[in-house]
Protein backbone atom coordinates (compact mmCIF):
# COMPACT_ATOMS: atom_id res chain seq x y z
CA UNK A 1 0.00 0.00 0.00
CA UNK A 2 1.48 3.40 -0.95
CA UNK A 3 2.38 5.77 1.91
CA UNK A 4 0.04 8.60 2.77
CA UNK A 5 1.03 11.87 1.07
CA UNK A 6 2.42 14.68 3.20
CA UNK A 7 0.10 17.60 3.93
CA UNK A 8 1.75 20.84 2.85
CA UNK A 9 -1.16 23.30 3.18
CA UNK A 10 -3.89 23.70 5.78
CA UNK A 11 -7.36 22.65 4.70
CA UNK A 12 -10.04 20.02 4.85
CA UNK A 13 -9.05 17.88 1.88
CA UNK A 14 -8.36 14.20 2.33
CA UNK A 15 -5.36 12.36 0.84
CA UNK A 16 -5.80 11.55 -2.86
CA UNK A 17 -8.96 13.65 -2.99
CA UNK A 18 -9.29 15.50 -6.33
CA UNK A 19 -8.91 19.27 -6.08
CA UNK A 20 -10.05 19.61 -9.69
CA UNK A 21 -13.44 19.27 -11.37
CA UNK A 22 -14.18 17.99 -14.86
CA UNK A 23 -17.32 18.89 -16.82
CA UNK A 24 -18.55 17.26 -19.99
CA UNK A 25 -19.05 19.41 -23.07
CA UNK A 26 -22.82 19.50 -22.55
CA UNK A 27 -22.37 20.89 -19.02
CA UNK A 28 -19.62 23.43 -19.68
CA UNK A 29 -19.66 27.10 -20.65
CA UNK A 30 -17.19 26.58 -23.47
CA UNK A 31 -19.01 23.70 -25.13
CA UNK A 32 -15.84 21.63 -24.67
CA UNK A 33 -14.70 19.29 -21.96
CA UNK A 34 -13.67 21.56 -19.10
CA UNK A 35 -11.15 21.10 -16.32
CA UNK A 36 -11.68 23.54 -13.46
CA UNK A 37 -8.98 24.22 -10.87
CA UNK A 38 -10.27 26.77 -8.39
CA UNK A 39 -8.33 27.02 -5.13
CA UNK A 40 -4.95 25.67 -4.01
CA UNK A 41 -3.14 23.20 -6.21
CA UNK A 42 -3.18 20.26 -3.81
CA UNK A 43 -3.14 20.52 -0.03
CA UNK A 44 -0.80 17.52 -0.12
CA UNK A 45 2.62 17.22 -1.71
CA UNK A 46 2.85 15.02 -4.80
CA UNK A 47 6.42 14.16 -3.84
CA UNK A 48 6.42 10.36 -3.79
CA UNK A 49 2.66 10.24 -4.45
CA UNK A 50 1.92 7.93 -7.37
CA UNK A 51 -1.83 7.70 -6.79
CA UNK A 52 -3.12 11.26 -7.27
CA UNK A 53 -1.12 12.08 -10.43
CA UNK A 54 -2.42 8.89 -12.05
CA UNK A 55 -5.98 9.81 -11.06
CA UNK A 56 -5.56 13.19 -12.76
CA UNK A 57 -4.01 11.80 -15.94
CA UNK A 58 -6.56 9.01 -16.25
CA UNK A 59 -9.48 11.41 -15.84
CA UNK A 60 -8.06 13.96 -18.30
CA UNK A 61 -7.53 11.33 -20.98
CA UNK A 62 -10.89 9.66 -20.36
CA UNK A 63 -12.92 12.87 -20.25
CA UNK A 64 -11.02 14.63 -23.01
CA UNK A 65 -10.96 11.60 -25.30
CA UNK A 66 -8.29 13.26 -27.50
CA UNK A 67 -10.63 16.20 -28.18
CA UNK A 68 -10.35 19.87 -27.19
CA UNK A 69 -10.19 20.70 -23.47
CA UNK A 70 -10.62 24.06 -21.74
CA UNK A 71 -8.89 24.60 -18.39
CA UNK A 72 -10.57 27.16 -16.10
CA UNK A 73 -8.03 28.43 -13.58
CA UNK A 74 -8.34 30.56 -10.45
CA UNK A 75 -5.61 29.61 -8.00
CA UNK A 76 -3.18 31.41 -5.71
CA UNK A 77 -0.67 28.56 -6.00
CA UNK A 78 0.19 25.43 -4.10
CA UNK A 79 2.52 22.48 -4.36
CA UNK A 80 5.08 23.08 -7.12
CA UNK A 81 5.53 19.37 -7.79
CA UNK A 82 1.80 18.88 -8.26
CA UNK A 83 1.63 21.91 -10.55
CA UNK A 84 4.59 20.68 -12.59
CA UNK A 85 3.09 17.21 -13.02
CA UNK A 86 -0.29 18.67 -14.01
CA UNK A 87 1.40 20.98 -16.52
CA UNK A 88 3.40 18.13 -18.03
CA UNK A 89 0.28 15.96 -18.26
CA UNK A 90 -1.61 18.74 -20.04
CA UNK A 91 1.27 19.31 -22.47
CA UNK A 92 1.42 15.59 -23.27
CA UNK A 93 -2.32 15.37 -23.91
CA UNK A 94 -2.96 14.82 -27.62
CA UNK A 95 -5.88 17.23 -28.06
CA UNK A 96 -5.77 21.05 -28.12
CA UNK A 97 -5.89 22.68 -24.67
CA UNK A 98 -6.98 26.26 -23.99
CA UNK A 99 -6.28 27.69 -20.54
CA UNK A 100 -8.52 30.49 -19.29
CA UNK A 101 -7.29 32.42 -16.25
CA UNK A 102 -10.57 33.47 -14.68
CA UNK A 103 -9.27 35.28 -11.61
CA UNK A 104 -5.72 34.59 -10.42
CA UNK A 105 -2.87 32.41 -11.56
CA UNK A 106 -0.20 32.96 -8.94
CA UNK A 107 2.94 31.13 -7.90
CA UNK A 108 2.77 27.42 -8.83
CA UNK A 109 -0.50 28.00 -10.70
CA UNK A 110 1.45 29.86 -13.40
CA UNK A 111 3.05 26.56 -14.40
CA UNK A 112 -0.43 25.17 -15.07
CA UNK A 113 -1.53 28.35 -16.83
CA UNK A 114 1.25 28.30 -19.40
CA UNK A 115 0.86 24.59 -20.19
CA UNK A 116 -1.97 25.12 -22.68
CA UNK A 117 -1.65 25.55 -26.42
CA UNK A 118 -3.37 28.90 -25.97
CA UNK A 119 -3.59 30.98 -22.78
CA UNK A 120 -6.45 33.44 -22.33
CA UNK A 121 -6.85 35.73 -19.34
CA UNK A 122 -9.84 37.73 -18.17
CA UNK A 123 -9.33 41.50 -18.30
CA UNK A 124 -9.78 41.68 -14.52
CA UNK A 125 -7.45 38.76 -13.75
CA UNK A 126 -3.84 38.68 -12.56
CA UNK A 127 -0.79 36.47 -12.84
CA UNK A 128 2.08 36.47 -10.35
CA UNK A 129 5.56 34.94 -10.29
CA UNK A 130 7.97 34.80 -7.38
CA UNK A 131 10.89 32.80 -6.04
CA UNK A 132 10.19 29.29 -4.75
CA UNK A 133 9.69 29.03 -1.00
CA UNK A 134 10.35 26.29 1.53
CA UNK A 135 8.82 25.99 4.99
CA UNK A 136 11.11 24.72 7.74
CA UNK A 137 10.33 23.06 11.04
CA UNK A 138 13.03 21.97 13.48
CA UNK A 139 16.65 22.94 14.04
CA UNK A 140 19.25 23.35 11.30
CA UNK A 141 22.92 24.30 11.13
CA UNK A 142 24.70 26.44 8.55
CA UNK A 143 25.44 23.52 6.24
CA UNK A 144 21.82 22.39 6.35
CA UNK A 145 20.62 25.87 5.41
CA UNK A 146 23.17 26.18 2.62
CA UNK A 147 21.86 22.91 1.21
CA UNK A 148 18.33 24.34 1.26
CA UNK A 149 19.60 27.44 -0.56
CA UNK A 150 21.30 25.31 -3.21
CA UNK A 151 18.14 23.27 -3.68
CA UNK A 152 16.01 26.40 -4.03
CA UNK A 153 18.36 27.77 -6.67
CA UNK A 154 18.06 24.55 -8.68
CA UNK A 155 14.27 24.70 -8.38
CA UNK A 156 14.25 28.37 -9.38
CA UNK A 157 16.38 27.67 -12.45
CA UNK A 158 13.96 24.94 -13.51
CA UNK A 159 11.02 27.32 -13.14
CA UNK A 160 12.86 29.95 -15.18
CA UNK A 161 13.40 27.45 -18.00
CA UNK A 162 9.69 26.67 -17.99
CA UNK A 163 8.82 30.36 -18.17
CA UNK A 164 11.33 30.94 -20.96
CA UNK A 165 9.74 28.23 -23.09
CA UNK A 166 6.48 30.18 -23.07
CA UNK A 167 7.58 33.80 -22.90
CA UNK A 168 10.98 33.95 -24.64
CA UNK A 169 12.07 36.40 -21.94
CA UNK A 170 15.72 36.11 -20.95
CA UNK A 171 16.64 34.42 -17.68
CA UNK A 172 18.01 37.60 -16.10
CA UNK A 173 14.73 39.46 -16.53
CA UNK A 174 12.67 36.53 -15.27
CA UNK A 175 14.84 36.12 -12.18
CA UNK A 176 14.44 39.82 -11.38
CA UNK A 177 10.68 39.54 -11.81
CA UNK A 178 10.66 36.56 -9.46
CA UNK A 179 12.86 38.37 -6.93
CA UNK A 180 10.41 41.28 -6.96
CA UNK A 181 7.27 39.09 -6.60
CA UNK A 182 5.82 40.51 -9.81
CA UNK A 183 2.04 40.79 -10.19
CA UNK A 184 0.86 41.27 -13.76
CA UNK A 185 -2.44 42.59 -15.00
CA UNK A 186 -4.05 40.83 -17.94
CA UNK A 187 -2.45 43.18 -20.47
CA UNK A 188 0.94 42.88 -18.75
CA UNK A 189 0.62 39.09 -18.78
CA UNK A 190 0.17 39.22 -22.55
CA UNK A 191 2.94 41.78 -23.02
CA UNK A 192 5.36 39.58 -21.07
CA UNK A 193 4.34 36.48 -23.01
CA UNK A 194 2.67 34.54 -20.19
CA UNK A 195 -0.72 34.80 -21.91
CA UNK A 196 -1.82 35.12 -25.52
CA UNK A 197 -5.14 36.93 -25.33
CA UNK A 198 -7.17 39.16 -23.00
CA UNK A 199 -10.83 38.22 -22.61
CA UNK A 200 -13.54 40.77 -21.89
CA UNK A 201 -16.91 40.14 -20.34
CA UNK A 202 -18.13 38.94 -16.95
CA UNK A 203 -16.05 36.51 -14.93
CA UNK A 204 -17.55 34.08 -12.46
CA UNK A 205 -14.32 34.06 -10.48
CA UNK A 206 -14.68 37.35 -8.59
CA UNK A 207 -16.53 35.88 -5.60
CA UNK A 208 -14.02 33.04 -5.34
CA UNK A 209 -11.08 35.42 -5.64
CA UNK A 210 -12.50 37.51 -2.80
CA UNK A 211 -12.26 34.47 -0.55
CA UNK A 212 -8.52 34.32 -1.23
CA UNK A 213 -7.87 37.86 0.01
CA UNK A 214 -6.75 36.97 3.52
CA UNK A 215 -4.59 34.09 2.28
CA UNK A 216 -2.94 36.38 -0.24
CA UNK A 217 -2.52 39.13 2.34
CA UNK A 218 -0.73 36.81 4.75
CA UNK A 219 1.39 35.02 2.14
CA UNK A 220 2.56 37.58 -0.39
CA UNK A 221 4.04 41.07 -0.19
CA UNK A 222 2.86 42.98 -3.26
CA UNK A 223 -0.77 41.87 -3.63
CA UNK A 224 -2.62 44.44 -5.77
CA UNK A 225 -5.05 46.55 -3.80
CA UNK A 226 -7.76 45.74 -6.34
CA UNK A 227 -7.64 42.09 -5.28
CA UNK A 228 -7.67 42.81 -1.56
CA UNK A 229 -10.61 45.17 -1.99
CA UNK A 230 -12.69 42.31 -3.42
CA UNK A 231 -12.96 40.91 0.08
CA UNK A 232 -15.79 42.09 2.30
CA UNK A 233 -13.71 41.01 5.31
CA UNK A 234 -11.70 43.95 6.67
CA UNK A 235 -8.00 43.56 7.21
CA UNK A 236 -7.70 41.92 10.65
CA UNK A 237 -6.19 43.94 13.50
CA UNK A 238 -3.37 41.40 13.76
CA UNK A 239 -2.10 42.59 10.41
CA UNK A 240 -0.41 45.61 11.95
CA UNK A 241 2.91 47.29 11.39
CA UNK A 242 4.86 44.45 13.04
CA UNK A 243 3.27 41.94 10.70
CA UNK A 244 4.01 44.17 7.73
CA UNK A 245 7.60 44.50 8.87
CA UNK A 246 7.90 40.72 9.16
CA UNK A 247 6.72 40.33 5.58
CA UNK A 248 9.18 42.96 4.40
CA UNK A 249 12.03 41.18 6.21
CA UNK A 250 10.98 37.88 4.68
CA UNK A 251 11.01 39.45 1.23
CA UNK A 252 14.47 40.90 1.85
CA UNK A 253 15.70 37.50 3.02
CA UNK A 254 14.42 35.87 -0.16
CA UNK A 255 16.25 38.45 -2.25
CA UNK A 256 19.43 37.84 -0.22
CA UNK A 257 19.20 34.11 -0.88
CA UNK A 258 18.96 34.63 -4.63
CA UNK A 259 22.02 36.87 -4.66
CA UNK A 260 24.28 34.50 -2.74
Amino acid sequence: MPPEPIRCFHGNAQPHEPFWTFRNAAESESGETELEIYGPISEFSWWGDEVTPKMFKDELYRRGNNGPVTVRLNSYGGDLIAASVIAATIRDYSGPVTVKVDGIAASAAVMVAISGNRVQIQASAYMMIHNPLVGLLGYYNVDDLKAFIDDLKVIRDGIVEGYQAKTNLDAEKLIKMMNDETWMTASESVANGFADEVLTGPSKAAAQTAQYANVLRSTYVNVPRAILELSSVPEPPAVNEKARQAKRLAAQARQFVTKE
